[in-house]
């Protein structure tokens, strides 16, 4: 019989956390039993047992795993100054992240993702965990850009509060993405995945009421990739700093 291989402690912590998350993802928590972590996990129930004190204890650890990896890259947009370029930034992030991937970190995304919608069809825990980190970390800065597109005449009135606009941006994404999961997607919509992309972007641009002039002026999905890129090799967005004493920043042309 073959020797397990010994790992330190914090290893096979997030070995037994890495081998649990499909187990979760495709059977939820209840269908998922102690036996079948530790066989996955390639460990003994009284090892499993020496990490995670209980089942639920585990599935938090994953819940907190996959929402992490969620967030990647959301940060980076923190700094940048409120305003119709911005607002155009944060929405295509939103959308290519959520539609497509974050770079480097695909399968953990696809976890993330099947726990998502699965949780949308149970108790809705993890996805009310998941909303309440977004919220969190992106509906304060839609919220200035908006503000400030509005203030500089480039959103139309209208009776959509700022916070559905967002989060309108945000479902919309996650119904693309839910139609394309599966190795044979659900539905086929005409051009690449990019194209889909930048259609979406045009899309929520005019839902929320962008004046065309204002999308003529910042919606240059060329530029768009560029600064995606940018964010995700490490450089940062391609900036120039205000001359204001606050930290904020403005894309630089």
């Amino acid at each position: 019989m073959a020797r397990r291989k010994r790992m330190e402690g914090p290893r096979r912590r997030q070995a037994i956390v890495e081998a649990a998350r499909p187990l979760f993802a495709r059977h939820g928590l209840r269908a998922t039993s102690v036996r079948d972590l530790a066989r996955a996990a390639d460990v003994s129930e009284a090892l499993l047992y020496k990490h995670f004190r209980s089942k639920e204890e585990l599935y938090e650890e994953v819940l907190d795993y996959a929402g992490r990896v969620s967030q990647t890259g959301i940060e980076k947009l923190q700094d940048l100054e409120a305003g119709t370029e911005a607002l155009v930034v944060r929405i295509y992030f939103l959308v290519r992240v959520i539609l497509l991937e974050v770079p480097g970190l695909q399968e953990e995304q696809q976890w993330h993702e099947r726990i998502l919608y699965r949780s949308l069809l149970g108790d809705t825990k993890y996805a009310r965990r998941h909303f309440r980190r977004v919220r969190r970390i992106v509906e304060e800065g839609m919220n200035k850009c908006l503000d400030a597109a509005a203030e500089a005449g480039d959103l139309e009135a209208g009776a959509i509060a700022n916070r559905n606009k967002m989060w309108f941006v945000h479902h919309l994404a996650m119904a693309l993405n839910l139609c394309h999961m599966s190795d044979e997607p659900a539905f086929e919509y005409e051009g690449s995945r990019e194209d889909l992309v930048e259609q979406a972007v045009l899309f929520c641009l005019r839902g929320i009421g962008m004046t065309e002039p204002a999308i003529e002026r910042t919606f240059r999905p060329s530029r768009l990739r560029e600064i995606f890129a940018h964010l995700h090799e490490g450089e940062g967005i391609p900036l120039k700093k205000t001359e204001r004493k606050e930290k904020t920043w403005r894309i630089s042309r």
